[in-house]
């Protein structure tokens, strides 16, 4: 059996993964590290995730049995770090293909899409999947194809100007939620929609034209100059028409690709696309779809994991996809990190009690949540968590205030699973929704009894299910707050104050607790809180 390296590095988003006997061991994100946001730090190397993997498994990258890289591929860094050791390539998109198949835990038929602003050479990869065997049946090279990613990224990038240092305020790889989370208040538009639809069309599996990124940028910059996005109407607009076009694209797309291989129900996803939790929802909600799955970290910071998956695959260890139990593959803190972390503070501590914390939920406090490793992927799933009752509506304004985010995008719900389908109106694909993936639309009787986690135009939610098998503590707390109040459901938000990556450290749940951005914290077996 084997100990098996992945890695991705440069460009943005550098993540390591560990791989032991077909086993994940550990995988982590460099902004969790860093603590600057991926899309404001291009460029770097897996430099601290690469030294925190190893002094958490104990094994040095060069003594592993494989070194498998996603790319593209930086040779100088790569070569110092191997110490002479040989390493390997994969695609970009095939790591992101086999992350999401592997992961999927599904049987049978499936087809497996990537699509993101592009690998090394591509924008999509189509793979045809049964028993453990991927065949690709089609690639869009990067030169001869459009993307719908650069569509949204230099969307993003123009629409509030850009600094001293020509930098769009807002970044692509970063702040695309926000068009997504306005997208619901707009409205439909002709003119506009077919500017959009000039950029990125599609017929006949081929979106095009090719050079997205550039004719998005001069037409977007020439609005914000003419002082068309100066308007948070037109801004709203702008966004419902362009989630319309990737809904319509896509859902072509994926009813052509049907028409194709019928035989083939379930769908895996992953690249920077599938992070449209809207998209996500219209494909699921397709009649002939049985089951969707989104690999949780579907972006580059996924790659690392699907390169050390595609070798556990070749190797024969990983041998059929299976399911996560959860995405908690980070760094854990043993009590004595924590008291070391706590020396600075002065804080007051005492045991977790479950139905006491629900109780203070309930009564309004703001509580942060950080248990075991940290989550991998962009979503905070109950490893750094502030949880909050999701039954007032001025809770989002509080919250905000507290955290110093203006986002437009709602809050997400956690529900227990065994209270999913009399809130929410599809049951399928409720495995990808217990790490945040997709939305859903809420039935009509309970959207004035959970506000604060409703979008307020559309009344969906990006709901993560809690299921007690996979997050027993979480779901514990949940029941609690259930007991109390008969809401299965509470708002969930992640650990992070504005323009910060979720916290990784017990040192920095600290913090937040001392800046009185959260009322208390529970750290493991117990509540921190000053008087």
């Amino acid at each position: 059996m084997s100990r098996i390296y992945g890695m991705f590095t440069g460009s943005h988003s550098p993540c390591i993964a560990y791989l032991e006997d077909g086993e994940i061991i550990f995988s982590i994100e460099e902004e969790r590290l860093t603590r600057i946001k991926a899309g404001d730090n291009y460029d770097i190397q897996a430099e601290m995730c690469l030294n925190r993997a190893e002094l958490e498994t104990n094994v040095k990258f060069h003594e592993a049995d494989y070194r498998v890289i996603a790319q593209p591929v930086p040779d100088e860094f790569l070569r110092r770090i191997s110490k002479g050791k040989p390493y390997e390539r994969v695609s970009h998109h095939t790591a992101h293909a086999y992350g999401a198949y592997f992961t999927s835990g599904f049987e049978g038929k499936t087809i497996t899409i990537t699509y993101d602003g592009g690998g090394q050479e591509s924008v999509m990869k189509i793979f045809l999947c049964e028993n453990g065997k991927m065949t690709l049946v089609k690639n869009m090279p990067y030169a001869g194809f459009a993307s719908l990613s650069h569509l949204w990224g230099f969307s993003t990038s123009s629409m509030r100007g850009y600094d001293e240092h020509n930098e769009g305020k807002w970044k692509m790889c970063k702040d695309e939620g926000k068009l997504m989370g306005m997208a619901p208040d707009g409205f439909y538009d002709e003119k506009i929609y077919k500017i959009l639809n000039s950029l990125v069309n599609y017929e006949n599996l081929r979106f095009f034209p090719s050079g997205t990124a550039p004719k998005t940028q001069f037409i977007c910059d020439m609005m914000f100059e003419d002082g068309f996005f100066e308007s948070q109407i037109n801004k709203e607009m702008f966004c419902f028409n362009l989630q319309k076009l990737t809904n319509d694209l896509m859902l072509r797309f994926i009813n052509d690709l049907h028409k194709l291989y019928p035989e083939y129900t379930k769908l895996c996803f992953a690249g920077g696309l599938f992070a449209n939790v809207k998209l996500n929802q219209h494909i699921n909600e397709l009649p002939w779809v049985e089951e969707v799955y989104i690999l949780p970290p579907m972006g580059d910071e996924g790659l690392a994991l699907g390169a050390a998956i595609f070798k556990s695959v070749e190797l024969g260890e990983w041998t059929k996809p299976k399911r996560l139990k959860n995405v908690f593959l980070g760094s854990k803190y043993s009590e004595e990190k924590i008291q070391r972390a706590s020396t600075s503070f002065n804080f007051k501590r005492r045991e977790y009690d479950v139905k006491e914390m629900a109780r203070k939920i309930a009564d309004g406090n703001i509580v942060g949540w950080f248990q075991g490793g940290s989550e991998l992927g962009p979503r905070a799933l109950g490893a750094r968590s502030i949880l909050v009752k999701p039954t007032d509506k001025e809770t989002h304004k509080i919250l905000n205030g507290r955290l110093k985010r203006y986002d437009t995008m709602p809050f997400a719900p956690i529900v227990m699973s065994e209270h999913f389908d009399e809130i929410f109106t599809c049951s399928k694909s409720k495995y990808t929704a217990q790490f945040m993936t997709m939305c859903y639309s809420t039935k009509e009787e309970w959207i004035d009894k959970i506000p604060a986690v409703i979008q307020k135009s559309d009344k969906t939610a990006r709901p993560q299910v809690v299921v007690k098998e996979s997050n027993p503590k979480f779901w514990e707390i949940l029941n609690e707050y259930y007991l109390i109040t008969g809401i299965p459901v509470l708002l969930n938000t992640s650990f992070n104050s504005h323009n910060e990556p979720i916290i990784e450290h017990p040192r920095q749940a600290f913090e937040t607790l001392y800046k009185k951005i959260i009322d208390e914290l529970i750290l493991e077996d117990y509540v921190y809180y000053s008087e």
